[in-house]
């Protein structure tokens, strides 16, 4: 529950920045957008997830790699959905999605994982 919490609040909070910018941008550079919004959620997750979800330290470098990863699968996921009749605005919020599922993946097995005794 904490993560679906935690996760929602930096997810929100990327849909948000990402949906705003993509409005002041007059739907110009998507890409842009979803990268400074990404920014701006990174700092959310990042506290989040080592106060609230986790309840463990990480190496900021651990949790960067896994955010770089999940922001990858994000623009790989929104060059996918922009190739389809979605809406450029809906495929950003479903790639974000996507990017959030897979981030928790990675954030539970990897960056957050208790070491192997």
């Amino acid at each position: 529950m904490r993560f679906i919490a935690v996760g929602g609040v930096a997810t929100a909070t990327h849909m948000a920045v990402a949906t705003l910018l993509y409005a002041l941008m007059h739907g110009r550079a998507i890409a842009l957008a979803n990268f400074i919004a990404w920014l701006v959620a990174f700092s959310v997750s990042f506290w989040g997830h080592q106060r609230v979800t986790f309840k463990r330290q990480t190496t900021l470098h651990r949790f960067l790699l896994m955010s770089l990863t999940g922001l990858g699968i994000n623009y790989a996921a929104l060059g996918l959905l922009l190739l389809t009749p979605l809406s450029p605005l809906l495929a950003m919020l479903i790639a974000i999605a996507i990017a959030a599922v897979s981030t928790y993946i990675l954030a539970k097995h990897h960056t957050f994982a208790l070491p192997k005794q």
